[in-house]
C-alpha cells in the first residue's frame, strides 16, 4: 500500500513540474517584494539572496493572464509550453497555492531564472525500492507532459533542512533549460515542493543559490 501511495504522490507532482516563468520581469508591471528574509504564506521562513526578487501571490495573479493566451502572451518560449500545462499554473496561482522568486540578473535575454514554491499532498519514497520505482516512472511522465523526450539527470533522496527530501533534476520544459526540484516534507500531510528552472549556461550558479535557499528554510 505504501508503494502505491508514493507513486500517486509523485504523479501529482509531475503534473505540476513545468511551472516555468518566461517573461516575468521587473518590467512586467509587477511590484516585487524585496529579497532577504522572506516569510512565506506556506508557513516557512527563507533567506533569499539580494539578486532575487519575490513575486507575491497578488502580483503573480495580476500577470497570470499571459498563461492562458494561445501565443503565450507574445512570449515565444512560453508558447512552447502546452496550454493545458499553463492552465494548471493559472489555477494554482488563482487559488493562492503558488509563490515565485525570480532572478533580476540573467545570462539570457529571453529566459528568467526562477524558483517557485507550492504545497501539495505527497507520499515520498521511504525505501530504496520505492525510490527506484519513482525514478523509472518519471522520464516517461516528463516526456508525455512536455511533449518531447526528457532526460532525467538526477533522482535521489537527500537530507535538507533537517529532514529527508526527494531531489530531481531534468531537462526543462523550455529547450535549453534545466529544472531542479526538492520535495521537502512540511508535516505529516503536506510536502513543500521547490522547483527551480535555469538556462543551462547558468546551471552551476543556480545550483549554488538554490542549495543556499533550501538549507535556509525554517519550517513552522
Amino acid at each position: 500500500m505504501r508503494r502505491a501511495g508514493s507513486t500517486r504522490g509523485i504523479e501529482r507532482a509531475v503534473r505540476l513540474l513545468a511551472l516555468v516563468l518566461v517573461g516575468f520581469s521587473a518590467g512586467a508591471g509587477a511590484d516585487p517584494a524585496a529579497a532577504g528574509e522572506f516569510r512565506s504564506g506556506f508557513g516557512f521562513g527563507i533567506s533569499v539572496p539580494d539578486v532575487w526578487l519575490v513575486l507575491t501571490r497578488g502580483e503573480v495573479e495580476r500577470n497570470s493572464e499571459l498563461f492562458l493566451a494561445e501565443d503565450g502572451g507574445g512570449v515565444a518560449d512560453l508558447e512552447r509550453i502546452p496550454l493545458a500545462m499553463r492552465r494548471t499554473v493559472f489555477d494554482r496561482i488563482r487559488a493562492g497555492e503558488l509563490e515565485i522568486f525570480y532572478r533580476r540578473e540573467s545570462d539570457s535575454d529571453v529566459f528568467v531564472d526562477n524558483v517557485n514554491f507550492l504545497l501539495q499532498p505527497a507520499d515520498l519514497p521511504s525505501t530504496r525500492e520505492q525510490l527506484d520505482g519513482v525514478c523509472r516512472l518519471l522520464p516517461g511522465e516528463f516526456s508525455r507532459i512536455f511533449g518531447r523526450p526528457i532526460a532525467m539527470e538526477a533522482c535521489e533522496m537527500r537530507d535538507r533542512a533537517r529532514r529527508p527530501a526527494l531531489y530531481l533534476q531534468f531537462e526543462g520544459a523550455v529547450p535549453g533549460t534545466t529544472t531542479m526540484q526538492y520535495q521537502l516534507p512540511r508535516d505529516r500531510d503536506e510536502t513543500l515542493v521547490i522547483t527551480a528552472t535555469t538556462a543551462r549556461a547558468s546551471l552551476p550558479r543556480m545550483q549554488d543559490e538554490l542549495e543556499g535557499m533550501v538549507e535556509s528554510i525554517r519550517i513552522d
